[in-house]
């Protein structure tokens, strides 16, 4: 026996040499042979097919040669009786006759017609093996195998000693695996010169199989085939390569139609030849959806009384034995895949019709997708497909693209091993000893970037080590299971994770074909009851849920029933059968590597973690995009729609497999966590680390870790020690910014007089607004360099070191005084730290960085302290920046007023030399324009605007609490904004007063916020002296205001309210002088009594000048206004006669105004009236203002008689007063408008009532520059 042959030569000589031993071998081995020779069956070569014309020669051939080539088209009958022929050759006897396919179907079909034509049942003398599947034994003569399976048996059997002879069928197919197993032939060949190599081939390249096999005998056997006539009917005039072609749409949007055509044509010509009922159709197409859209087509649009039937790999058991077992009742139409062009010989056919593509695998390298393009079939596969009409008669074979075309394309289709991943091939080299698969001796060389993809394919799977290319123990059982490595290596995910007996289940699936069926026509019910085994988030779960299902009622169903509740179920009874059988072989060898099965059920994290190890390069995550996720290599991909994950927000998922057809498919898929990605991928992971900083919270140097897995980020953002990852760095950054700056978390002493230091040095840089006094941060931080050693970078270890060094040398790391100084100290006087205005003392800070909006001086001013600020004294500014603000201020001038004052450095030198302290309390503005009156410069002429922001200190205005309520560098308009806090009283003592107060301070010193203001009392009135009534008590409270004027302007009344208590009946005297005809003439704006009120009023506010602040003060007040009480009310009394007087009579001559002629005369002197506030005037408007009331009504009686001769004089005049009155009525609140009061009604004077005369000169002109003097916003 050929196993036997090894060990026979050791015993017979060498070291092992046992002449015992040997003979009793010899004697046991020859009589296996003998019992072989017996069961070799009665062989009876089919003399219908050629080959076994040649048989002689290919007995003979075999004999003399190692290796032999047989050529020869399909249906010559090679594959049948190549293995009988070797038989008769004297094969089979020492060891099997291993007889390989490229697919599972035809390793069944064959050897079962092989036992059929020998007279045996199939098992026997003739056996089969396909994965997992076994029928026969180690006594088989022949075996019919996989050529997946003949690999596999490489790992425990290298030598190959089960056979005596290979025979490679379909070799021109060029699979991976049976170029991997040639070469591998080639090497063992030499050291089993008794094993015998038969290579067949369907196709001319022959040559290259026999140059390979050094120079090989090659036998041509004709094909038992009629001849078939071509006929070239394209549907495009162009050469499409492709589906990635652009014309391809329109091919195949025209395809349908050409079908349909050409199925005409084919049965026309069967009539025409006189054998209408024997035209059975082959017609290739490229995908299950176009055969389905063909049939659709040819059903709806085709012949009559035509069977159309399809032919796929995936496709029912049942279906397929429609095609092979004719029933013969009338015409048929397959319609089929490249799977129709070799593999299986379908009956009958006298016509194809080709359409000249089929879908192509082809693996991406860089995307690791697996990428099914339909391609253009190469010359020798289109010459495949015309063979199969001519096999029983003369045939006609249409092709649906041009002869041009088809001369354009390759020869022969790629092999495999250059469109493919080779890492399973690596993994078996590589356990078995052959070397790197560079070196290795195939017939065809694979791509490099193939080679390499594969490698990096085992290194993700922890099977290859990265650095060696060693085989890991990880590896190494890998390769002992005959299965896709990325499944093997989940079968050991699953004993890791202690969920084995999940994982075999799911693998078990995986391994083999999809047991869902899904019928074109019960696409809806299939999916339906697939649905019933759908389990949320996982796909994989629904082989789970299946077998569970399947497994659970084993017992009590028996097979007729599981074969009725697959169909009805939409399932395969044949790919159940075998994916149970699959996961049995699993489970023993999951056994034999002795991992550990869980006798608990597996949770949903610790299953797809074991899943995870395999499925690395197939994670993605969701983006922005609608329904698109980013996988690893930046491949954007879609989830399959049959997908129980389809159109969820899932954001992260794993998928089995990335498949492009018409887009980027991830199917099979689950939910997942991105951490059981870092968990799985640890040693595959990139880490890209930024921003590493000081954290102050925690005490180290932190950073930011991305992790990314092929490119796609998986952590973006994750806070590391960066301290693990750059010590030298890390202890870099915390000499900079924890120790350098002063952010360490702690403060102890040396840091504490370093950072006061350092404080103190850069104040003053600030003040000078100069960067060049002191040392920058990069000498502190050499000086900590040089002291703290390259370990230390966290909190935790400084202060461990430290711990050790200062009780030695306690000022170790304090910074010396002189050493902050670049040259000698400059002084900084003239920049205090806190600024005098009046009695107020406020503190100043300084910041020199002109980007800043606090560049220059800042001063915070609580909000009680504001109004007290002199605007005077203010407007200096910064003692040491005064120079240069005047300066500036020159500079501000207009240009005609600037020029004679060049050079303006000199001019200002010589202005800041005549400043004395008295210039110090008034404005600059008013300071600069007395020194330069004589270049005619004003006031007016200065602006803050134009001058450098720093050189006016920024105002924080702060509430009690310190807080920022109002910022800016106008004092004025900070005021204005503050006015309502301002002058709102701060507080109110307890308590109501009828008479002056024992206890009234008037002004007292409180501190704010560390700045002590003035605060002022005020008595003021519960109620107003309009509202009193007649025999009133109410009367008056103390308030405090901070500002002064409002306080004046309060307690004014309220000394008015205790003043009138006290006078009795001197009010009643002054009452009864009114007048009938005054009361008459204010009757239409109110009663008596209220006239009487204002009257008193007014009396009172001309008899009080001096404000009273104690009780004896007050009491003198009270003396001196009884005395001249109604003297003062007959001067009040004449002027409120006059004005209400003279008020009536110009009502009266505005009713007789004609509106329509004088209504804008009649309005503007309403305006006038409406200012005066003439019913209630002595209460809001000074005395000093309404006093000049009567000559104001005066002048406008004058205007109304002169108004009908005067009409367009008149108008023009309001023109030139409107501006004005909008001004007047929109700042009508502002005390300061006072001013420009008087001289608006000046002007109204002097254009509406000549020839009366002005009190002073008045024009707009000067009313414009006593409200730009104002300046009013």
């Amino acid at each position: 026996m050929a196993r036997d042959r090894h060990r026979l030569n050791r015993l017979k000589k060498g070291k092992d040499a046992n002449a015992k031993q040997y003979q009793e071998l010899f004697e046991k081995s020859n009589l296996k042979v003998r019992q072989r020779l017996e069961h070799i069956p009665n062989i009876k070569l089919n003399q219908d097919l050629p080959v076994t014309q040649y048989a002689d020669k290919l007995i003979t051939a075999i004999q003399k040669h190692q290796v032999i080539i047989v050529a020869g088209e399909t249906g010559s009958g090679k594959t049948t009786q190549l293995p009988q022929i070797a038989m008769l050759a004297g094969r089979g006897l020492t060891g099997m006759i291993g007889h390989t396919q490229p697919r599972r179907l035809a390793a069944r079909s064959v050897s079962q017609r092989i036992a059929e034509e020998v007279g045996e049942k199939l098992g026997e003398s003739i056996s089969f093996k396909v994965r997992f599947t076994e029928q026969g034994s180690q006594d088989s003569i022949v075996r019919l195998m996989t050529d997946g399976i003949l690999l596999a048996e490489l790992t425990h059997d290298r030598y190959l000693t089960k056979y005596d002879t290979i025979i490679i069928d379909e070799a021109h197919e060029r699979s991976l695996n049976i170029d991997f197993i040639m070469g591998y032939l080639k090497q063992l060949l030499p050291r089993r010169p008794d094993l015998k190599v038969i290579i067949t081939s369907a196709t001319l390249d022959v040559n290259r199989f026999s140059s390979y096999f050094n120079g090989a005998p090659i036998f041509e056997v004709e094909g038992r085939s009629f001849p078939v006539e071509l006929r070239y009917r394209p549907i495009s005039e162009m050469s499409i390569g492709g589906s990635d072609d652009d014309e391809f749409d329109d091919f195949e949007e025209n395809l349908p139609r050409a079908v349909v055509k050409a199925v005409e044509e084919c049965f026309q010509d069967a009539q025409e030849k006189g054998h209408p009922e024997h035209a059975d159709i082959l017609i290739f197409a490229s995908t299950e959806q176009e055969i389905r859209e063909l049939q659709e087509t040819l059903i709806k649009h085709g012949p009559r009384h035509t069977e159309v039937l399809t032919l796929y790999a995936r496709l029912a058991l049942a279906e397929q034995q429609k095609i092979f077992n004719p029933s013969g009742g009338g015409r048929r139409i397959i319609i089929a895949t490249n799977v129709a062009e070799t593999a299986l010989t379908v009956p009958n056919i006298r016509y194809v019709i080709d359409s000249g593509f089929a879908r192509i695998s082809r693996y991406n390298y860089r995307s690791r997708v697996q990428r099914l393009p339909i391609e253009a079939v190469s010359q020798a596969a289109a010459n495949q497909r015309k063979g199969r009409c001519g096999r029983i008669a003369p045939g006609v074979c249409i092709r649906l693209y041009s002869e041009e075309d088809f001369l354009s394309r390759p020869e022969f289709t790629e092999p495999e091993i250059k469109r493919t991943n080779l890492a399973s091939v690596i993994l078996q080299m590589q356990s078995l000893g052959l070397g790197s698969l560079e070196d290795f001796d195939f017939i065809e060389p694979p791509d490099h970037r193939l080679v390499n993809d594969g490698r990096k394919l085992l290194i993700e799977l922890g099977a290859l080590s990265e650095k060696k290319l060693e085989l890991t123990k990880i590896g190494y059982q890998m390769a002992k299971m005959p299965i896709d490595p990325r499944l093997a290596r989940m079968i050991l995910g699953g004993a890791h994770f202690g969920v084995l007996n999940e994982v075999l289940v799911i693998v078990a699936a995986l391994a083999v074909q999809d047991p869902r069926e899904r019928p074109a026509d019960k696409q809806m019910q299939a999916d339906q009851k697939h649905a019933l085994f759908r389990e949320a988030d996982s796909d994989f779960l629904f082989y789970i849920k299946l077998w569970e299902t399947l497994h659970n009622n084993r017992e009590s169903m028996s097979e007729n029933k599981r074969r009725t509740f697959a169909r009805n179920h939409f399932l395969s009874w044949l790919r159940l059968r075998e994916w149970k059988k699959t996961h049995e072989q699993l489970v023993d060898l999951a056994k034999g590597l002795k991992l550990s099965f869980n006798e608990n059920k597996a949770s949903y994290e610790n299953l797809h973690r074991a899943l995870l190890t395999g499925l690395l390069s197939f994670i993605a995550n969701k983006t922005d995009e609608r329904n698109v996720f980013m996988a690893v290599r930046q491949q954007k991909a879609r989830i399959f729609p049959a997908s129980t994950l389809h159109k969820t927000n899932t954001p992260w998922v794993m998928a089995f497999e990335m498949v492009e057809t018409s887009q980027v498919y991830l199917r099979t898929l689950a939910k997942i966590e991105p951490e059981w990605i870092l968990l799985a991928a640890r040693d595959l992971l990139k880490h890209h680390y930024f921003e590493p900083h000081w954290s102050k919270k925690a005490g180290v140097v932190n950073a930011y870790d991305q992790i990314s897995l092929f490119g796609l980020i998986i952590e973006p953002k994750r806070p590391i020690n960066y301290e693990k990852v750059d010590q030298a760095a890390a202890h870099e950054i915390f000499l900079r910014d924890a120790l350098t700056t002063g952010h360490l978390g702690i403060t102890p002493p040396f840091l504490k007089h370093n950072l006061l230091k350092l404080e103190e040095v850069e104040r003053v840089e600030d003040k000078l607004r100069r960067r060049d006094l002191v040392v920058d941060e990069e000498t502190i931080y050499q000086f900590y360099a040089s002291k703290v050693p390259p370990e230390v970078a966290s909190r935790r270890s400084f202060e461990d070191w430290r711990a050790t060094v200062e009780p030695q040398q306690p000022r170790y790391l304090f910074v010396d005084d002189d050493a902050l100084w670049l040259n000698d100290r400059p002084t900084t006087q003239q920049f205090p730290d806190y600024l005098q205005n009046g009695s107020l003392r406020l503190a100043a800070t300084y910041r020199f960085d002109p980007s800043h909006d606090e560049d220059g001086a800042t001063v915070k001013i609580p909000l009680q302290a504001l109004a007290q600020v002199d605007e005077g004294i203010w407007s200096w500014g910064i003692p040491g920046w005064r120079l240069e603000l005047i300066e500036a201020l020159l500079k501000s001038l207009p240009k005609d007023k600037r020029r004679n004052l060049v050079p303006i450095p000199d001019t200002a030198r010589k202005l800041m030399a005549k400043v004395d302290a008295q210039d110090l309390q008034k404005h600059i503005f008013s300071f600069l324009a007395f020194q330069l009156r004589g270049e005619q410069i004003t006031e007016k002429d200065f602006s803050f605007d134009r001058v450098d922001q720093y050189l006016l200190p920024f105002i924080k205005v702060t509430d009690e609490k310190g807080r920022v309520i109002e910022q800016g560098r106008d004092l004025a308009e900070l005021k204005a904004r503050c006015r309502t806090e301002t002058h709102s009283p701060v507080k109110q003592l307890k308590g109501e007063f009828k008479t002056f107060p024992e206890s009234f301070v008037f002004e007292a010193s409180q501190k704010v916020t560390g700045v002590v203001v003035k605060q002022y009392q005020a008595l003021v009135p519960t109620k107003a002296f309009s509202a009193l009534e007649q025999k009133d008590e109410s009367g008056v409270v103390i308030q405090t205001f901070n500002d002064q004027a409002e306080a004046i302007k309060k307690h004014r009344e309220g000394v008015i309210r205790l003043v009138h208590m006290q006078l009795g009946d001197l009010t009643r005297q002054l009452k009864k002088q009114i007048s009938k005809p005054l009361a008459l003439a204010y009757s239409p704006l109110g009663d008596k009594a209220q006239l009487e009120q204002m009257l008193v009023y007014a009396t009172l506010h001309m008899s009080i000048n001096e404000l009273p602040v104690n009780a004896q003060e007050f009491q003198k007040l009270v003396e001196d206004v009884k005395k001249s009480f109604l003297t003062y009310g007959q001067v009040a009394l004449k002027e409120i006669t006059d004005i209400y007087i003279q008020w009536q009579e110009i009502r009266r001559k505005l009713l007789v105004l004609d509106h329509s002629v004088f209504e804008k005369n009649i309005n503007d002197i309403e305006d006038q009236l409406d200012l005066m506030s003439l019913s209630d005037f002595v209460y809001r408007k000074p005395s000093d203002v309404w006093s000049e009331f009567p000559r104001y009504l005066k002048a406008l009686i004058l205007r109304l008689e002169r108004l009908p001769n005067n009409l367009q004089r008149d108008n023009s005049a309001i023109d030139q007063i409107d501006q004005w009155m909008e001004k007047l009525f929109k700042f009508k609140d502002d005390p300061r408008l006072k001013e420009l009061y008087f001289m608006v009604e000046e002007l109204r004077i002097s254009l509406f009532s000549q020839p009366m005369k002005t009190k002073a000169p008045v024009s707009p002109t000067r009313l414009q520059k006593v409200w730009d003097r104002l300046g009013i916003s």
